[in-house]
């Protein structure tokens, strides 16, 4: 990992270390596995071109998730510009009504396409990962007030019928 007072990680530690982890977290948003996989590359890459980003005020498993997170977040804003290119319908809800998790993935995505890159991680650390807004707010560098008032504001935007899979949290 990174000793007292070095510059550098071991990339190659943290990959066997949480691997896994940055897998699994690429394959929840994406709900692709070669998506993932290849995301997860691009992850570990991302790290270690920008591991002087790492300052060592929280673990590396947290900075490579929030790498993650973003990486994931903007492969999913390039897939919806292409979509949008080429004007492809997006896929069809399920028969029976019911969104699984796949699907309130695309929804929450196609509903923050148009916020900043910090409401659009709030929401989904929050209503995707069940994190509490102290958490998400450590994860963003944000008090959970600003995390709570940026979802608030985000769910205004959105009108007066609120989807009830928002309305639970």
């Amino acid at each position: 990992m990174r000793a007292r007072g070095a510059t550098t990680l071991d990339i190659a530690q943290l990959y066997r270390r949480y691997g896994d982890m940055v897998l699994s977290r690429c394959r929840t948003l994406l709900g692709n596995d070669a998506d993932a996989q290849e995301i997860a590359q691009d992850v570990f890459l991302k790290a270690h071109r920008n591991q002087s980003s790492f300052r060592g005020d929280s673990a590396p498993s947290t900075w490579l998730y929030r790498i993650a997170t973003t990486t994931c977040l903007n492969h999913l804003r390039a897939r919806k510009r292409r979509r949008e290119d080429i004007g492809a319908e997006p896929p069809p809800m399920v028969a029976d009504g019911l969104l699984n998790r796949v699907e309130i993935r695309m929804l929450l995505d196609d509903l923050l396409s148009d916020e900043d890159d910090k409401t659009r991680a709030a929401a989904i650390y929050h209503w995707m990962d069940g994190m509490t807004h102290a958490e998400t707010g450590r994860m963003l560098g944000l008090s959970g007030a600003a995390i709570r008032k940026r979802l608030r504001v985000f769910r205004g935007k959105l009108g007066i019928r609120t989807p009830p899979w928002l309305e639970a949290s």
